[in-house]
Order: structure tokens, then C-alpha cells, then sequence
């Protein structure tokens, strides 16, 4: 069966639709902590998901600011800081090489 040129491809997804993508993007990015967990919170429902499928970017991302909702509380120490921000980084770079191999 031949594919017509205007016809697009789709691809699954975990997130609802692109209102839901954007209002969990904008959250993540907000400097309020109830909104940072409420985006993290979906992020996690999506991880579940498709686990195998899950966008790296959105992974990492999630972990980086997971990190600073938690920097912001101010009930971890210095080094448990020092140790989460550096797993999330580390864990970066192992995810995005892993993808190029």
C-alpha cells in the first residue's frame, strides 16, 4: 500500500495532547515548586507509560529539575545536593551517548 505524500506520519505518544505537553513544559520551567511537582508528577505517569520509548530529553530534563524543586526545600545537605545533581548530569550524558551507539 503506497503512503500519499501529504499523508503524515503519526507516532504514539504518552501525553494526552499538545495542551497537555505545553502546560506540563510551561510548569517545569515555572519557578513556582507546586508547579515544577505537579509537571514532574505527569512526567512520571507518561515514564510508565512507555518506558522504552520515553524521550530522553524530557527524562533528563525531569531529573535536572527534580533536583532543583529539592535544592529549594532546603532539607537535603550539601554533599546529598552535590551527589543528586551530579547522578542527574552523569546519567545525562550516559543516556545521550547510549542513543548514539
Amino acid at each position: 500500500m503506497n503512503k500519499k505524500g501529504s499523508e503524515k506520519t503519526r507516532h504514539v505518544v504518552a501525553w494526552l495532547n499538545k495542551a497537555e505537553w505545553d502546560q506540563v513544559r510551561d510548569y517545569l520551567y515555572s519557578m513556582d515548586s507546586s508547579l515544577q511537582r505537579f509537571a514532574l508528577e505527569r512526567i512520571s505517569a507518561w515514564r510508565a507509560r512507555c518506558a522504552n520509548s520515553f524521550p530522553v530529553a524530557v527524562d533528563c530534563t525531569a531529573d535536572l529539575v527534580r533536583c532543583q524543586v529539592r535544592d529549594r526545600s532546603g532539607q537535603l545537605t550539601g554533599d546529598d545536593l552535590t551527589l543528586m545533581y551530579g547522578t542527574a548530569l552523569v546519567r545525562f550524558v550516559n543516556l545521550i551517548t547510549d542513543q548514539h551507539n
